[in-house]
């Protein structure tokens, strides 16, 4: 699980740095991409709090 983001922050990311070059900063896309990242970090630190819940859910 804690991969999976991991690997999903990373791309979101680099999708975001890619549209925003080409759109600009204030496009709508690249709000909603922001947004995106913003959720799947907000994620990762929740599990990132709760050590022992990675593994309860990948069991």
């Amino acid at each position: 699980m804690k991969h999976l983001l991991e690997a999903q922050i990373e791309t979101t990311r680099k999708e975001l740095i890619t549209v925003a070059g080409k759109e600009g900063l204030s496009s709508i896309e690249t709000l909603l991409i922001s947004e995106m990242l913003d959720r799947l970090i907000n994620e990762y630190n929740s599990l990132e709090e709760m050590p022992g819940l990675i593994e309860w859910i990948e069991q």
